[in-house]
């Protein structure tokens, strides 16, 4: 018996727990063979500062950005992209607002 193939929207194929782009900056550093202290005196930002989002507590911001693409030449889209991405799949995974939004979701199909 042959089993059918299911095909799945670009909303529902989301990593179970979301991906913070901290941790692949830090793939990019050790393949590199940089560490990471070097790295953020190199970008001009205190280390602690830094070692927070390589560990996902702090967001890459758009000055972050661009000073990470003025360093490895990987383009600042590229980070601001896999932040806004890790954003989204967090908000995704927040119980209050996925009931809120499906509360939302309920009042507007009467209309």
């Amino acid at each position: 018996m042959e089993t059918a193939k299911r095909i799945y929207r670009p909303d529902e194929l989301q990593p179970s727990i979301p991906i913070h782009p901290g941790e692949m900056l830090k793939d990019e550093l050790d393949a590199r063979g940089i560490s990471q202290r070097r790295f953020a005196a190199i970008i001009g930002m205190p280390y602690t500062a830094f070692n927070e989002i390589i560990n996902g507590k702090r967001p890459i911001t758009i000055d972050t950005a661009l000073k990470i693409e003025a360093a490895t030449g990987i383009s600042a889209d590229i980070w601001r992209g896999l932040q806004s991405d890790y954003d989204m799949q967090a908000a995704r995974h927040d119980s209050k607002l996925t009931a809120i939004l499906e509360n939302i979701r309920k009042a507007a199909a009467v209309l």
